[in-house]
């Protein structure tokens, strides 16, 4: 399915997402196995399946007492008493705040723990009932107590985690763990205490296939958990697999306004694998699903926040911490470093996302439309990096914003890249086609940065400096920074215009790159000028066998660096041994219309030696034209390079675009200059 949009922008051909991209609702039948007996309150999330209805027994909390009749820790004690076939579905009659004198019994046997069926409550709101552990041992989910549920309390006060599972498919929702009841942390007003000593919810290696926040009914803005507050993380995994983490606030207030920060960072996953951080389903409103990029004035911007996804910001470190091998993690319809609204910031104070000693770790936000962009992790307004992926392979990023909000126009820059990979990272895959592309810009440096021996990466479809299909949101460097020397390293119809610094910059000892097709300096259209305020690509420091050019099959018909402040294209320092064709410089991307470059062409200096730039063999020609001043210069100390076969002051047609001041000013004396069309 092709939608309608600039047919210079290749990248920007749509096509629908593939079947196995397609989001499935969570049904409440497949949300999670209750009883029969609970109450209304909770029907709607947690229905009941045959199997539990015959074994429940019901038992009510009437009291706030921490012991005797009527009290949760006698509620909990009788239910460890029972067969491991009966399920307690324990409710509670009374309001109020639980202060533990004693460490509270592991649960060792099925329990649903239901503080939001207590009459009067509305669900989605402020617990009613809290458990002040003070300073004692909260809640653990110990082996016998797998499949049960833990709603609508809050947690405070632990000795070490607010809540631990051991056993596996646990289900924790709609509560405050590191929260008061009336949503009170540190330092707020009437309250003194602290959340929990340790991580809110730790999750261990023998516990899997647990449901950290539900939102079965995919309701925008509901809230599973609000976990914020603890001294350790929000969410700690070691070892623990297929488990989904949906819905929650993490590091802010219930109303995901303001930072109550984990200490720890967000959610923290060491040696897990397999789980799912938020999900892919769309959010809606009356105005339709989730679409902030529009069709090309077909289709009405809409943006609404995904209904899956968790809110991680405001904490400490990292917003998400993925390390020591955790393989397989999917992370969709997340706003990690800003606002619940996505278009503020409220800073985790490491990166939004680290990704360390970790393969296939997966940001995506597409479902099943291609209107034509839809995105969803929104990775912003962070005190680092947006993401930062270091000795990982196959890491895949596509439908995001990085820099921007959800809105695509408010720019919440993070502080450093919106993107930076670096060690031994294999395979990168950032964007797609349609509708699977990026948005990374307005960031305090590069929009993306590839580093030290990344090798295999690509990006496709990004939008580098500029919001998607709309003017300039500018990174303070530049749209794309690569300096590895990993090699097979590959920028392919992406838009990198608008950057306070340059499009692309090749630098370090980069080797490898290849740059073809890309609109540089332009905008998506490709017809005027967005520009670089710097040069459109810049190849310095020891870069060498890079390759600008190719003959890909793309919208857009070939690298256009046009419009930009300085040259489209220069190298400089000890750059050489580049190769340069198919490339226009000075013009539009699909016409020979002048979109000058304000300096000049092309820009050989410095040492820079070796490098060509011209078509050999069936090679398409450059075309080097339209530029306010000389089509080529190569200053006095640059030796050994070639300018053969381009179409210098003529477009590809062949008809007369002249440089102002000229077509070649060769002060080298070793260059050679051969065999150009000129006007």
């Amino acid at each position: 399915m092709t939608s309608k949009i600039s047919p210079a922008v290749g990248a920007l051909s749509a096509v629908a997402c593939t079947a196995s991209l397609l989001a499935v609702a969570v049904t409440p039948a497949s949300a999670v196995t209750a009883v029969a007996t609970v109450s209304p309150a909770s029907i709607g999330a947690f229905s009941a399946s045959p199997e539990t209805r015959a074994g429940t027994v019901n038992a009510v909390v009437s009291n706030t007492k921490d012991s005797g009749a009527g009290s949760l820790r006698a509620a909990v004690a009788a239910a460890n008493k029972r067969s491991k076939s009966t399920t307690t579905n324990i409710t509670f009659t009374t309001t109020g705040t639980i202060v533990l004198k004693s460490n509270f019994p592991p649960i060792m046997r099925k329990v649903i723990i239901d503080g939001t069926a207590i009459p009067g409550h509305v669900a989605g709101s402020a617990p009613l009932v809290g458990v002040n552990a003070n300073g004692h041992r909260a809640f653990r989910f110990d082996p016998g107590s797998g499949g049960s549920q833990l709603l609508g309390l809050s947690i405070t006060e632990a000795s070490g985690n607010g809540v631990t599972l051991t056993a596996g498919r646990i289900t924790v929702n709609y509560n405050y763990i590191g929260l008061t009841t009336a949503g009170q942390s540190r330092g707020d007003a009437g309250y003194s205490g602290a959340g929990n000593r340790g991580d809110g919810i730790y999750v261990e290696r023998s516990s899997k296939g647990n449901k950290i926040g539900v939102n079965p009914t995919l309701e925008v803005g509901a809230v599973g958990n609000v976990i914020s507050n603890n001294r350790g993380a929000g969410i700690r995994m070691i070892g623990s697999s297929g488990n989904v983490i949906q819905a929650n606030r993490i590091g802010t207030n219930p109303a995901g306004t303001r930072a109550m920060g984990n200490r720890h960072g967000g959610i923290e996953l060491i040696g897990a694998s397999k789980n799912k951080i938020g999900g892919e389903a769309i959010g809606s409103n009356s105005n339709g699903p989730n679409n902030p990029t529009g069709t090309e004035g077909d289709v009405p911007e809409n943006y609404v926040a995904p209904p899956q996804g968790n809110l991680v910001s405001g904490n400490k470190r990292e917003g998400i911490l993925i390390s020591a091998k955790s393989k397989g993690t999917l992370l969709s319809g997340n706003f990690v470093g800003t606002n619940a609204a996505g278009v503020a910031a409220i800073p985790n104070t490491g990166n939004g996302v680290r990704v360390i000693d970790s393969n296939g770790t997966v940001f995506r936000g597409c479902t099943v439309t291609d209107n034509p962009f839809v995105y969803y992790n929104v990775i912003s307004g962070n005190k680092r990096n947006g993401i930062h992926v270091t000795d990982s392979d196959n890491t895949v990023v596509q439908a995001n914003f990085f820099g921007v909000g959800m809105d695509n126009t408010t720019i919440v820059p993070n502080k450093l890249n919106g993107m930076l990979f670096d060690g031994d990272s294999k395979k990168p895959h950032v964007g797609g086609v349609i509708p699977l592309g990026n948005v990374a810009a307005g960031n305090g440096q590069n929009g993306i940065a590839v580093r030290d021996t990344v090798s295999g990466f690509i990006t496709f479809n990004t939008f580098g400096g500029l919001l998607a299909f709309k003017g300039a949101a500018p990174n303070k460097h530049s749209g794309l920074l690569v300096s590895s020397t990993g090699g097979n390293n590959f920028a392919r119809t992406n838009v990198f215009s608008g950057n306070r610094r340059h499009g692309i910059h090749l630098t370090g000892n980069a080797k490898g790159m290849t740059i073809d097709p890309n609109i540089i300096g332009l905008s998506t259209k490709g017809d005027t000028p967005l520009r670089n305020n710097g040069n459109g690509i810049l190849v310095d420091g020891n870069a060498r066998g890079n390759t600008i050019g190719g003959s890909r099959v793309s919208v857009i018909p070939q690298n256009a660096s046009s419009g930009n402040v300085g040259y489209g294209l220069v190298f400089a320092g000890n750059a050489r041994d580049n190769k340069v064709y198919n490339t226009f410089i000075g013009t539009g991307v699909a016409i020979s219309t002048p979109v000058p470059n304000l300096k000049g062409g092309i820009l050989v200096t410095g040492k820079a030696r070796n490098n060509y730039i011209g078509a050999t063999g069936s090679q398409k020609i450059n075309v080097i034209a339209g530029n306010i001043g000389y089509g080529v210069t190569l200053t006095k100390n640059s030796s050994g390079n070639v300018i053969a076969n381009n179409n210098i002051g003529r477009g590809r047609e062949g008809l007369p675009v002249p440089n102002t001041k000229g077509t070649v000013l060769n002060k080298g004396k070793k260059n050679v200059v051969r065999n150009n069309n000129t006007n």
